[in-house]
């Protein structure tokens, strides 16, 4: 059963800056497109690249209306590495044509938080396949009639290519094709079922809804024709070498982007630098990251406090799937009854509470991104949609003292702040995804960092923060035209 998912760091450094020697300081940076601040000129500074495959399904498909699978590379992929994010003068690597070369088809895909990786050591390059794809039926294994529907025929395949526990799948008419488990409690549920617990540890078989007429194996096939797609983690991942040319970095900044025309890539980048950014420190009592953590984690139930202070959160009501639990570098609230909390008590006059926050959505009328709530006091967002309290606002690196709406923003990623001052406020706790460490008031949001201080920032801290959680987290950046062909 495969186990690693590929170069997603290591705990103990995110959120700050490694150091290999005093003289040899290191970051990681993330994000689609993102700043690597401080960077040295050369072809030796880069020390090590990902970019991470991403499968998307937008909307529940039905025989009569197909919605098709998006991946990294449908429709082209490189890589730009500039000076800075306009771009002027820029490294353009084709990522696709060096996948394609290998013989595989170039794009990168993803299932349940296992993707395929493209992989740079700071010398050479390579893909890791770790996505399989069934596009023929007669690969799956045993095909015979399953005769227990009366009004549908159902063929049952045996899933052989992996292990019960890797699999899961996606197809473009969920509702043709049914999985049965080990038990009763999942047996000819819907396909998309398979993404709970249960079913990605026992499921055995796929049912393909038939039309009775269709009564002979090729007749199946037949009719199944394009109507499906699978694809599952493979057993053991395929490696390949890509023929790319080494990365040279820039005095003072290292811009990475991907032109992927649709579905933009998260890459990570490890490389030295002449002085680490990090967020500021003084005052930091709570930090919180999506970033390095996954669904098959030990201490998944945990989301532990980065800044030292031991305000550990307990995820309460997480599924562990890509709808609820961790994404790839961000925590996916669900918006029904998920949400991180602990109880502490704190008491101070100003409080800075910061978020680098994406895809918020509005499920109920009373949603709370977090944070920090009393017993007649909350200093977090409200319904989704603005700060609960009246004072300065942060929204990417601009202070306003006027309030602003951050939902429905989509795939923008914003990085947010607020100040309130002026009287004693006693907390009594911190809540992620909800407020008052009540599912009631849970908010459908993807949280990539929170942070909080016990005292106001500046504004030079908070746009020094900004340009730290783009380093850390990234930017959306559009791809440039006429790179966005397929190759």
């Amino acid at each position: 059963m495969m186990i690693g998912l590929g170069n997603l760091g290591h705990l103990g450094k995110l959120g700050h800056a490694s150091t290999s020697g005093t003289n040899h300081p290191e970051v990681e940076a993330s994000g689609r497109a993102f700043p690597v601040w401080n960077t040295k000129p050369g072809d030796d500074k880069l020390l090590s690249l990902s970019i991470h495959g991403l499968t998307e399904q937008i909307g529940t498909p039905t025989p009569e209306n197909p919605v098709p699978m998006r991946s990294v590379g449908d429709t082209g992929l490189f890589l730009s590495v500039m000076p800075d994010k306009a771009g002027s003068d820029y490294q353009l690597l084709n990522i696709k044509a060096a996948i394609k070369k290998t013989g595989h088809d170039g794009i990168l895909r993803s299932v349940n938080g296992i993707y395929d990786e493209v992989v740079y050591n700071g010398k050479k390059w390579k893909l890791i396949q770790r996505i399989g794809v069934l596009d023929n039926i007669p690969e799956m294994g045993i095909l015979f009639k399953d005769a227990t529907y009366t009004d549908k025929q159902l063929f049952r395949f045996q899933f052989k290519i992996s292990e019960p526990k890797n699999f899961c799948a996606s197809g473009q008419t969920l509702s043709n094709i049914f999985i049965t488990a080990t038990g009763a409690a999942m047996d000819k549920q819907p396909l998309n079922s398979c993404w709970s617990q249960y079913a990605r540890e026992n499921v055995h078989y796929i049912y393909f809804n038939v039309p009775l007429e269709y009564d002979t194996v090729e007749k199946a096939i037949a009719y199944l024709g394009e109507n499906y797609e699978i694809y599952y983690p493979l057993y053991t991942p395929i490696e390949y070498p890509l023929d790319l040319p080494v990365i040279t970095t820039y005095d003072e900044q290292t811009y990475f982007a991907s032109n992927a025309a649709e579905v933009k890539p998260r890459m990570i980048a490890r490389c030295k630098v002449s002085k680490a950014l990090d967020y500021i420190r003084e005052g930091l009592i709570g930090y919180y990251t999506g970033r390095g953590r996954s669904n098959t984690d030990e201490n998944k139930n945990i989301l532990p406090d980065l800044s030292g202070n031991g305000n550990d959160l307990e995820n309460k009501n997480f599924a562990y799937t890509p709808d609820s639990g961790y994404g790839d570098g961000y925590i996916q609230y669900d918006g029904i009854d998920d949400f991180s909390s602990v109880e502490k008590a704190m008491t101070n006059i100003d409080f800075t509470i910061l978020f680098t926050i994406s895809d918020v959505e509005l499920l109920t009328g009373n949603s709370w991104s977090g944070l920090i709530y009393g017993s007649s006091y909350y200093l977090g967002i409200n319904k989704g949609i603005c700060f609960s309290s009246e004072n300065r606002y942060i929204m990417n690196g601009n202070v306003s003292n006027t309030n602003f709406n951050i939902a429905n923003k989509g795939k923008e990623i914003f990085v947010v702040g607020c100040f309130n001052g002026g009287k004693e406020n006693k907390v009594i706790g911190i809540t992620l995804g909800s407020i008052n460490n009540s599912p009631i008031y849970a908010c459908k949001q993807k949280i990539y960092d929170a942070l909080i201080y016990n005292r106001e920032l500046t504004e030079e801290e908070i746009k020094h923060n900004y340009k730290a959680s783009c380093q850390y987290n990234g930017e959306d950046i559009d791809g440039k035209a006429g790179e966005n062909n397929e190759f």
